[in-house]
């Protein structure tokens, strides 16, 4: 298992690929592990890809303070501990609120920025439909398999939980592997809802392309229209017949989304 030293914390980290950087960043609970191998496979034909497992997840240490800043730090860290001076970055969900940071922070080190099925804190964004915060409310009580399949309920649509049964039980077994402590949920979860970006979303420099599946019923669509009107110069991509986890639902599509958009970002100077 790779891992270095990122400040006062141990990151793992998985480098992959051949081309460009690019720097993957997970959502709520994910782990370097939670991407998929055909997302995977298709990204990793042009790019470098960097996973990591955010502060509290897989591999990587389980420190006191969980906020979007730390994590956005995390990342930022393991690029310059790498020895990558640049790199495009791709965020999920609450790695696509890490990603803004970084990108806000560290303008220097991101070339081309992808924000998946994210928003800019709970304070502007459309709001969680009420069905989903019931099923959400009802995950606490369940054995930590059943909470991952409920979790499915919510991030994938009904027929690809039918359909890609396969899949997700291989996504469950990694996830079983290095489970990610129920605390690390909790200070994950307090830490989006802090998070707020949308009056600094105008100070964005990197090319950004917003992607977002047109039935998530997390980060509704809705969210990717606030987005684009924030971030001056930003395109977005729809994924039709998918939901919040649209890379695992549509990896080729995803994939070729986020490829023809990084193919279009100017190389380094």
């Amino acid at each position: 298992m790779p891992s270095t030293k990122v400040g006062e914390i141990n990151v793992e980290y998985y480098v992959e690929g051949n081309g460009p950087p690019l720097l993957m960043i997970m959502g709520l609970g994910g782990q370097a592990s939670s991407w998929g191998e055909p997302f995977l496979e298709q990204l990793r034909q042009r790019f470098t890809t960097i996973r990591l497992s955010n502060r509290g997840t897989g591999l990587s240490d389980k420190p006191a303070e969980v906020t979007i800043r730390a994590m956005a730090d995390d990342a930022a860290g393991l690029l310059r501990e790498l020895g990558i001076e640049k790199a495009h970055v791709l965020g999920i969900s609450m790695g696509g609120m890490i990603a803004q940071e970084v990108a806000l922070n560290y303008p220097q080190r991101v070339q081309g920025l992808v924000l998946g099925c994210t928003n800019c804190g709970p304070a502007h964004s459309a709001a969680v439909p009420a069905e989903t915060l019931v099923k959400f409310a009802q995950i606490s009580a369940l054995t930590l398999e059943q909470r991952i399949e409920q979790f499915w309920l919510v991030t994938v649509t009904p027929e690809f939980v039918q359909r890609g049964r396969q899949f997700l039980d291989t996504m469950m077994a990694a996830s079983l592997a290095t489970p990610t402590p129920w605390e690390t949920f909790g200070k994950q979860f307090a830490a989006i809802q802090a998070f707020d970006s949308y009056d600094r979303l105008p100070q964005l420099t990197a090319p950004t392309l917003i992607i977002n599946g047109n039935r998530d019923v997390i980060v509704t669509v809705g969210n990717a229209d606030i987005l684009q009107q924030r971030i001056n110069g930003s395109r977005v991509r729809i994924i039709e017949g998918v939901g919040h986890c649209f890379f695992w639902e549509k990896p080729e599509e995803s994939a070729q989304a986020v490829v023809e958009f990084l193919a279009q970002v100017p190389a380094p100077a």
